[in-house]
């Protein structure tokens, strides 16, 4: 899907395909991989090197031009939202396994919901079903996106966040990003930097003591 979408006409950026550092890249499963059969297309792009064309190409431009291809790009990430989706149902259709810009689990009733990426969201579903267990009515949403950043409806919700990054003087990335485009204001926790190990019992204790708009760093306070 990532070769589809970066070599799309109304795209042409390119596609980032992420994984957990000190978890996933230190762990050995089988894989199951598909054969692409006819899913990527030849490759065709509109500004190819040409060697019977010479040109001249340069990874700096001036100001007469040089907005004109921010634009470009961004214009690019806008459009992209709607070829991701084509691709993502294309792919489906092909091959049976159907994604989105995001993975929830026991969200529709849910009063709380846990947001992360990788392998926190997955580690997040099993605290969801421990917190209810205990009462509270908690629903987990992994983000297979992240730019563009899709629109997310927790309107109603309180909203735990778990940042495995932090931008120094900014915040949490993804925590931001939902306080930019959505009404709410998160308990943003920063958990799991540099490999730090964070369980299903520590994203439920995280629940537990969520304060709407507080940002949290896991171990900081002696509590690892």
């Amino acid at each position: 899907m990532a070769f589809r979408i970066a070599e799309h006409e109304d795209v042409l950026l390119p596609v980032m395909v992420n994984l957990d550092g000190f978890i996933l890249s230190h762990t050995m499963q089988p894989l199951e991989t598909t054969p692409a059969g006819d899913f990527i297309p030849p490759l065709r792009l509109p500004h190819a090197i040409d060697t019977s064309q010479p040109a001249g190409y340069s990874p700096l431009t001036g100001p007469e031009y040089y907005f004109g291809f921010r634009w470009e790009i961004e214009r690019s990430m806008r459009d992209a939202q709607q070829v991701i989706r084509e691709v993502e149902e294309d792919f489906a259709q092909k091959f049976g396994r159907r994604y989105g810009p995001t993975e929830e689990y026991r969200m529709e009733d849910a009063e709380v919901a846990i947001v992360a990426m990788g392998t926190l969201g997955r580690e997040a579903q099993v605290a969801v079903d421990r917190l209810r267990d205990g009462g509270i009515r908690a629903g987990a949403l992994r983000l297979r996106w992240f730019r563009p950043f899709p629109r997310l409806d927790l309107a109603g919700r309180e909203v735990v966040v778990i940042d495995r990054d932090y931008s120094f003087g900014f915040g949490g990335v993804l925590a931001r990003s939902l306080r930019a485009t959505t009404p709410c204001l998160p308990f943003s926790v920063i958990a799991g930097l540099g490999g730090q190990e964070v369980t299903y019992a520590d994203i439920a204790g995280f629940v537990r003591q969520r304060k709407p708009g507080e940002e949290y760093w896991f171990g900081v306070n002696g509590d690892v």
